[in-house]
């Protein structure tokens, strides 16, 4: 089984809460707005439309993106290839970009800079092949920003090798796991609270690490005595803080863990005018399946 996204909270990476896939997110729920349905639009292979300041000063309203469902990933196997795929593109991506760098650094007219441009060029059409089937497959483009939600989650723990060790051997005569499940998330909701809860650790931590440099570099005694107590409170909160994540989701700092989605929902910012066209083109899918003979 792939089981994707791991949670290191040392390492401030947690899949679920702020970690970009290409340029897809997971984060918060949807706005009321993004109840449409609009799978492999049109829309979702154009680039995204900015919002400069003037634009939003003038009419703030016009400029404000919503989200719109394009795909609803349904299974472990579903789930893990459209992470794959999309880690294939970001890396096809970040290639481009070291190509183009390489090649504009390379002398001109030089044999060199010419194999360069040839190496970028069919990295550039390779990546526009692949982000076309992504568009086909999932109405998913590397150029616009997406939101993905979970909905149905498994939680696991890594287990350290004395850990392994001491698990029951498998009576398939296979090797014991290296992970071991802790929660099941079983709604967009419950998905949600985990999120914020690790999401809330990691700020508390980052706030920890801050405070700490703070009390190292102090000098002068009584504001080594402020930065202190001002340490000592954040740690204090933060053990509290992970205390009832322990509690609630078996879930700890000092651990590493990893998340198994089963089925999450991908979601694309659009601009008002693009949710608009996508309502109204599931609107009139509606009504013909209303109208097909029973």
């Amino acid at each position: 089984m792939n089981r994707v996204y791991l949670i290191c909270v040392y390492l401030v990476c947690f899949g679920s809460c702020l970690m970009t896939c290409g340029n897809s997110s997971y984060a918060s729920k949807p706005a009321a707005a993004a109840t449409a349905s609009a799978p492999a639009q049109t829309a979702a292979t154009t680039p995204t439309q900015s919002t400069n300041a003037a634009a939003s000063t003038s009419n703030p309203s016009q400029q404000k993106n919503v989200l719109v469902k394009v795909a609803t990933l349904n299974g472990l196997e579903a789930n893990d290839e459209f992470t794959r795929n999309v880690q294939v593109l970001q890396a096809q991506r970040q290639e481009i970009v070291k190509l183009n760098a390489s090649t504009n650094e390379a002398a001109a007219d030089s044999d060199a800079r010419k194999a360069l441009q040839t190496q970028l060029d069919a990295a550039v059409k390779k990546l526009e092949a692949d982000n076309q089937i992504m568009a086909k497959s999932y109405g998913y483009s590397i150029l616009r920003n997406y939101v993905r939600i979970p909905e149905v989650s498994q939680v696991f723990v890594v287990l350290t090798e004395d850990e392994i060790t001491k698990q029951p051997a498998p009576t398939d005569g296979s090797a014991p796991g290296k992970t071991l499940k802790v929660c099941s998330l079983n709604d967009a909701k419950a998905n949600q609270s985990f999120q914020d809860t690790v999401g809330k650790l990691q700020q508390m931590r980052q706030q920890a690490i801050t405070a700490k440099d703070a009390l190292d570099k102090a000098t002068d005694t009584s504001d080594k005595a402020y930065k202190q107590g001002q340490f000592d409170l954040i740690m204090k909160q933060l053990n509290e803080a992970n205390t009832e994540a322990t509690k609630a989701y078996a879930f700890n700092l000092n651990r590493q863990y990893v998340m198994s989605i089963e089925k999450s929902t991908l979601y694309i910012e659009a601009t008002p005018e693009e949710a608009a066209a996508a309502e109204k083109a599931n609107a009139g899918a509606d009504s013909k399946k209303s109208d097909t003979p029973k």
